[in-house]
């Protein structure tokens, strides 16, 4: 009796794991179109498997996932499959531990309908499919929230911020949750998180010359107003009140994109589980401050993904409660919401971008052959043109002639709609392709 007892209560679980294993599959195999930033994740990781480890730890993207995918990548996979392996593998490893979590935090019923609601959920479905560490940095958040021993979480909090910058939140964080615990849990939660976030720190200090976090900071400085700070630490000692303005106006931004990385299927179900579920306010109140503090700074949908699976919780609260309102209707309300989902997870959204990308790739490398290297905003397309990527800092045309005549490129991609009066292209600059409808200009530059 016990053991059938055991079976059942695994059940769900395991036909959350086969779902999940099955859309993100499925997914996969739909070829999604790469992320801009993907290219430059694989790069990394290609420099790793070269050796090229300090550069990596030092440089403007975060070391861990590179570093994961590289490992993948050395099994013999191809570079672009083993990127998208390890975020699936991330977002599959994410269903136990969410399991485990709302388990501990509500009870058995609640973690089932998580668990389920997650494993077909359309944000981390696709994100299990993209060439980018948000599953990894998922994965790692909720491992944190679930670790009891004070050095495993700290080791966890070091690794969430290897795989995203704003991870570095949860050691402060950590601190204040084990704040009734002996002084030696918090000295080596602490300790622990340093020394994994250590090599990092080190070769970003070698690199920059300065103490911080990420090599990002002296840009979102920029954003905020404060030109010339390096740091985060400095704008905000130099400009508080700009550092205060960017914050507040990023919150606001950032909480729709919270919300619309849930989606309108989860909306009703979290609000009825948040105003009546008491053990899932821990997760949201760490979604909460990662929300106002880091991300705030720069807000993108893309990053809330990894906060997706702490809003479950009371997702799942709700879904019970009106489960139970439901009565007899409660199985096929059920079943139509997880079709719903099924779907937008699996729909294509944007298949223009993903042609239009293609054919770009496609003309440069019949024109000129592979490795070119291409100036673009995007670096999909020199990716794909088995290129070389140069990624001006803005949209601005005299950076992208910049960048290329510093790097020596020859071809530079840009969009119409960004070439204003009164600049024009110099005479060396020939437009030699306007792909995709017109959407894009080539230019062939010198010669």
């Amino acid at each position: 009796m016990p053991l059938r007892g055991n079976t059942r209560s695994v059940a769900p679980l395991a036909a959350a794991l086969a779902v999940g294993l099955l859309a993100r599959v499925v997914r996969l195999l739909r070829d999604p179109l790469m992320h801009p930033d993907g290219p430059a994740y694989l790069g990394l990781a290609s420099d790793l498997l070269r050796g090229k480890v300090a550069a990596v730890l030092g440089g403007y993207y975060s070391p861990l996932y590179p570093a994961a995918v590289a490992g993948v990548a050395a099994a013999g996979l191809p570079l672009e499959l083993a990127g998208r392996l390890t975020a699936l593998l991330a977002g599959l490893a994410a269903l136990p531990l969410l399991h485990a979590l709302v388990r501990r935090l509500v009870d058995e019923r609640a973690a089932d309908v998580a668990v389920l609601v997650a494993a077909v959920h359309p944000a981390l479905v696709k994100a299990s499919a993209q060439v980018l560490p948000e599953t990894l940095a998922g994965a790692l958040l909720l491992a944190w929230l679930v670790a009891r021993r004070a050095g495993v979480a700290g080791a966890l909090a070091g690794a969430a911020y290897l795989a995203r910058p704003e991870g570095a939140l949860l050691l402060p964080l950590g601190l204040w949750r084990l704040r009734r615990e002996r002084t030696g849990a918090l000295v080596c939660y602490a300790g622990v998180a340093v020394v994994v976030m250590a090599p990092a720190l080190l070769a970003l200090r070698v690199e920059s010359g300065h103490w911080q976090l990420s090599p990002r900071e002296g840009r979102l400085a920029l954003l905020a107003g404060v030109p010339g700070a390096a740091t985060l630490a400095e704008a905000a000692l130099r400009a508080p009140v700009a550092m205060l303005a960017r914050l507040t106006a990023g919150v606001a931004r950032q909480v729709l994109h919270d919300a619309a990385a849930l989606g309108p299927l989860c909306a009703l179900p979290f609000v009825l589980g948040l105003r009546t579920a008491r053990g899932s306010r821990w997760p949201l109140a760490v979604a909460a401050w990662f929300t106002a503090l880091p991300l705030a700074l720069n807000p993108s949908p893309r990053y809330a993904v990894p906060l997706v699976p702490l809003f479950l919780p009371a997702t799942a609260v709700g879904l019970v409660a009106l489960g139970e309102r439901l009565g007899r209707h409660a199985r096929v309300a059920a079943a139509a919401l997880g079709v719903a989902l099924v779907v937008q997870a699996l729909w294509v959204s944007h298949p223009f971008d993903a042609a239009c990308s293609r054919e770009v790739s496609r003309v440069v490398l019949e024109r000129y052959g592979p490795g070119q290297a291409l100036v673009a905003v995007d670096g999909r397309f020199a990716y794909g043109a088995r290129g070389r990527a140069l990624v001006p800092p803005t949209t601005d045309p005299a950076d992208a002639l910049a960048l290329a005549r510093r790097s020596g490129a020859r071809l530079w991609l840009t969009r119409p709609a960004w070439i204003r009066p009164p600049w024009t292209p110099p005479a060396d600059a020939r437009a030699v392709a306007r792909p995709c409808g017109g959407t894009f200009v080539l230019f062939e530059l010198g010669g």
